[in-house]
């Protein structure tokens, strides 16, 4: 008898709706939807931004996806997953306002999909790259490199300080591009990194304004855009951005780690390779075909294409809840509402009250005096992150502008009620950091002398608090004596 050929699953049976969306009926927004994600007991999440939160449902879907893969793993990566990666790229081309599903390709987060697109420019001297000083620490860092490993590669830094205007960004924007532009070497290229919502303040920016004068200066523009999708509207094909990466994994409900890069046609020959470097890889010129670098993203090594194929279900999962437009305004107003109960309960401000900056994230000063804010200390930072995580919740903690402030994301499990608790717990951690700061006896030598000096030297300019075992008091480490500190480690700092 002659042996079967496997037989093809079909698509349907893949990406399926799930029966809970049809008998089940949303709550409204509030506490009522913790009772759909898996935090421990009593666990105040107040963070969706920095890695998301799977939905129950969404994580049941993936256990399946994961099944389906062991079943036959050749047939999978042979050919199963190839049908539903790309009617997820349609989906998200659809969401996003791409033009068509080629120019959507899945990277594991953003910092993977905008370190793709820097890596793939053809530098030279006297080419320039235009960050800010608010850019994402691994694209910062990315910038760093190239300008490192590429003589003559020059960085143009600028600087962005809150609180600000939309206006006074803009004004600031365009004369610092003019300058860069009326300044670089006759042929050279510049390359600008927008973000569209900065994660150290969480702020939304005026960043297809920003990509115009860009674009209008003959600039670049490559949006980093990890925090957009999920939280704001984004229509790709009229934005003008040369590049945007986004990661579904924190606003869209998508499983870890999984983002999406938008090469639109005008910029597809910048992309060269994927990285790793695909089998399908062809080398630039007549023979290769226009959508090679899209072949070549569908797959260069064995990886788990689950998060990728998550997007279907989260995408269920948001329209049962009540679709985009209802969460974003949910999730805006709360955050709204609760930077300012939150800055009531601390006697301190919010960075936007006005709320031009502001979408589902809102950042608000902490309650430490202002001479101990002063200047950058990474043991403060350290201590915050420990002694939130001990009670049980969490919002990401930064400093900025010789302040110390919390950067609270409003998701809609959240309620004003989360704000008052995490008020009260700042208030009381804040007050313990000065006494047991105070107390630390620190080197001087020890301490950085500001974030940018600890993000350049980290290990010289970071002290962190040795628990002790849990016997007796905090006691300071420097950093050359690295030890595990509750869940981060002497770079508490360096994080989303």
């Amino acid at each position: 008898m002659a042996p079967r050929s496997i037989e093809p699953v079909p698509l349907e049976d893949v990406l399926k709706l799930n029966k809970f969306f049809r008998d089940q009926r949303a709550p409204r927004f509030g506490h009522d939807f913790l009772q759909y994600y898996s935090f421990k007991k009593d666990f105040v999440n107040l963070n969706n931004g920095s890695f998301g939160a799977l939905p129950k449902i969404v994580t049941e879907a993936c256990n399946e996806l994961t099944i389906w893969q062991e079943e036959n793993t050749d047939y999978y990566y042979r050919i199963g997953f190839i049908p539903p990666l790309i009617g997820v790229r349609e989906l998200v081309a659809k969401l996003v306002g791409a033009a068509d599903v080629d120019e959507i390709v899945m990277v594991a987060n953003t910092s993977t999909g905008m370190g793709l697109v820097l890596r793939n420019f053809l530098w030279n001297s006297g080419d320039i790259i235009v960050r800010c000083n608010t850019t994402y620490g691994t694209v910062y860092k990315t910038i760093q490199y190239i300008h490192d490993t590429t003589p003559g590669v020059e960085i143009s830094q600028f600087e962005l300080l809150f609180p600000t205007t939309r206006q006074a960004v803009l004004e600031g924007w365009k004369n610092h591009i003019d300058n860069v532009k009326r300044n670089a070497p006759q042929g050279s290229k510049i390359v600008a990194v927008v973000d569209s919502i900065v994660a150290n303040p969480g702020a939304a920016m005026p960043w297809k304004e920003m990509v115009k004068i860009c674009k209008d200066a003959g600039v670049w523009a490559i949006v980093d855009g990890a925090h957009s999708v999920g939280q704001e509207t984004l229509d790709l094909s009229a934005s003008g951005a040369d590049f945007f990466v986004s990661s579904a994994h924190k606003w869209l409900n998508a499983k870890r780690g999984c983002a999406f890069l938008w090469i639109p046609k005008k910029s597809r020959d910048i992309m060269i390779t994927s990285i790793p470097t695909s089998a399908s890889y062809v080398s630039p010129g007549p023979d290769r075909p226009e959508t090679n670098i899209i072949s070549q993203f569908q797959y260069n090594g064995t990886i788990d294409y689950t998060p990728y194929l998550s997007i279907h279900y989260a995408l269920q999962w948001r329209e049962w809840v009540g679709g985009e437009a209802a969460i974003h305004d949910y999730c805006n107003k709360l955050a709204r509402e609760g930077g300012r109960l939150l800055a009531n309960n601390m006697a301190t401000e919010v960075m936007d009250p006005d709320g031009e900056f502001t979408l589902a994230m809102v950042n608000v000063v902490l309650p430490f005096p202002k001479d101990f804010s002063a200047t950058y200390d990474a043991s403060v930072s350290t201590a915050l992150t420990n002694k939130l995580l001990s009670q049980n919740i969490y919002a990401v903690t930064f400093w900025h502008r010789q302040l110390w402030w919390t950067r609270v994301s409003a998701q809609i499990w959240n309620e004003l009620s989360d704000f008052e608790v995490l008020g009260n717990a700042l208030v009381s951690i804040c007050g313990e950091i000065v006494i047991e700061h105070q107390n630390a006896n620190i080197p001087p030598e020890s301490k950085a002398r500001s974030f940018n000096s600890y993000l350049e030297h980290p290990f010289p300019g970071a002290v962190a608090y040795d628990t002790n075992d849990g016997a007796g008091s905090l006691r300071p480490v420097t950093a050359t004596t690295v030890v595990p500190v509750g869940y981060h480690t002497h770079l508490a700092s360096i994080r989303p």
